[in-house]
């Protein structure tokens, strides 16, 4: 059984320079179907970070005018000697499918999500799907628009929405959909090139660029079997459903998680990660970011779990004085919930609260956690602290 990166990772991989076009990565995303493209820099040839899909659902971009690296995420140093329950804990608290393997800094390799699981098959043998998916589906109705399909993905931090007719699952739309089939077309179109292909629209209906033959799950198979079909036909998630009912949803993340669990050891608790994209962030700031997070986890640390807590900061163009309104996107990811908030503010801390707090209320109108938690009067009083 596989134990290392090395066992299971892959020298094929794409790559761009930092400074050329998104044109490009989307290219390799089309072309290749690939989970990442590795961004090097012109001079060193060391790795900036990876592009992702879901870079592509960010609005307001000219793909043509924004360079890789502006999109780049950076990621943790993975080298081929590392365990794989490393390489599965890099890639959950960074919600990446694949990570770059470097020597001196450079990348020789990447490995992706799906190898790093069923290389561990046998650490996860006695894992059923309904021991990780994701019980709360974000879906979309038939008839709803791609606009409408794209807000929820960016709103809610999600790749892909089963669709549903009359509340029966109907299809399946992925970022992967929209760029290939929404995207793409578009840019062709402006060069003059669209070669007789329909250019659709984000008011156009999502049913025009589902996937309508879905496969599924179902909640009492094996982990690594479901994992086995997605690598089978190159998805990253299942459905899981039954007769036709859509219960869950099984993505390549959740199938990481009791593996870098295992990487954790017996540590408890929630860990938080904070990544600035900030031209300017002082050690104040950093300090109240830290405290506002500690102060979450502290609150819901018996409800919680174990896992991650990620924020990411980045900076608008709108300003006030010198500053900057910020950006701040959390995400949690444990081994009983996953849940991603966004606020904004003109501090960080302050946009951390914002985002927390949605994740907050996610929490509190779960039905199983009221039932064990009577966090009605705690929300009402932490209002107090917040605002």
């Amino acid at each position: 059984m596989p134990q290392k990166v090395s066992e299971v990772m892959t020298a094929d991989f794409p790559t761009v320079l930092e400074d050329e076009p998104l044109t490009k990565v989307l290219g390799f995303f089309a072309d290749k179907g690939v989970d990442v493209v590795v961004v090097v820099s012109r001079d060193s040839g060391r790795v900036i970070g990876v592009v992702t899909k879901r870079s592509v659902l960010k609005p307001n971009i000219n793909p043509s005018q924004v360079s890789a690296k502006s999109l780049a995420v950076k990621t943790q140093k993975i080298s081929p000697d590392d365990p794989l329950e490393k390489a599965a804990a890099a890639m959950l608290e960074r919600n990446i499918k694949a990570l770059p393997v470097l020597e001196n800094g450079k990348p020789i390799a990447i490995v992706k999500a799906v190898d790093v699981v069923l290389g561990a098959r046998g650490m996860l043998k006695d894992v059923l799907v309904n021991d990780v998916m994701t019980k709360q589906v974000i879906t979309v109705d038939a008839e709803e628009t791609i606009g409408k399909a794209v807000a929820l993905m960016r709103d809610e931090g999600v790749s892909r929405l089963p669709v549903l007719n009359r509340g029966l699952l109907a299809g399946i739309v992925t970022v992967t959909d929209i760029a290939e089939k929404v995207l793409k077309p578009r840019m062709k179109s402006s060069w003059g090139d669209v070669a007789g292909e329909k250019v659709r629209t984000l008011s156009n209906p999502v049913k025009s660029i589902m996937t309508r033959d879905v496969v599924t799950a179902s909640p009492g198979e094996k982990l690594v079997d479901a994992v086995e079909r997605m690598k089978q036909y190159g998805f990253s998630c299942l459905v899981v459903a039954e007769r036709k009912r859509v219960v869950g949803i099984i993505t390549l993340m959740d199938a990481l998680g009791p593996l870098a669990k295992r990487g954790v050891g017996e540590r408890a608790g929630i860990a938080v990660e904070v990544s600035y994209k900030l031209d300017r962030v002082d050690v104040d700031d950093k300090e109240r970011v830290l405290e506002t997070a500690n102060r979450f986890v502290q609150r819901f640390r018996k409800a919680l779990g174990q896992g991650v807590l990620s924020l990411y900061f980045k900076e608008h163009k709108e300003k006030h004085g010198d500053l900057r309104l910020i950006h701040c996107r959390a995400r949690l990811n444990s081994d009983r919930y996953q849940f991603v908030g966004v606020g904004e503010a003109w501090r960080p801390d302050l946009a951390a609260r914002t985002a927390l707090k949605i994740i907050e209320r996610k929490l509190i109108v779960q039905k199983e956690l009221a039932a064990k938690y009577p966090f009605g009067r705690e929300f009402l009083e932490s209002l107090e602290e917040y605002y």
